[in-house]
């Protein structure tokens, strides 16, 4: 089983002004496969996806749309490191959606 976090969202998801934040936040992330699709360094990522895996300096986090909006999720064994980069992904899709960060942080 994984750790999971869902964002709420509906519409479109742009990927860019997600990467944008992280990167803003000190967090450098690329993007490794698009809907089952690897990705080369640099490669934009598509306006409309299902699936993305996102690497990070502490591991791979998973993005995938839901009816209620985007899974982020890690394995329930990610380190704290991991489960850190989950919750700045989470709370970077909760800013590009104009949400804001969560409660929790």
């Amino acid at each position: 089983m994984g750790l999971e976090i869902v964002v709420p969202r509906q519409g479109p998801c742009p990927l860019p002004p997600v990467l944008q934040a992280l990167a803003a936040a000190g967090l450098p992330t690329s993007v490794a496969m698009v809907d089952n699709v690897l990705q080369g360094p640099g490669a934009r990522p598509p306006a409309q996806w299902r699936d993305v895996r996102l690497r990070t300096p502490a591991g791979v986090i998973a993005l995938r749309r839901t009816p209620s909006g985007v899974s982020v999720a890690v394995f329930g064994n990610a380190d704290e490191g991991l489960q850190a980069g989950q919750r700045a992904v989470a709370n970077a899709m909760r800013q590009a959606s104009g949400l804001g960060p969560s409660p929790a942080g």
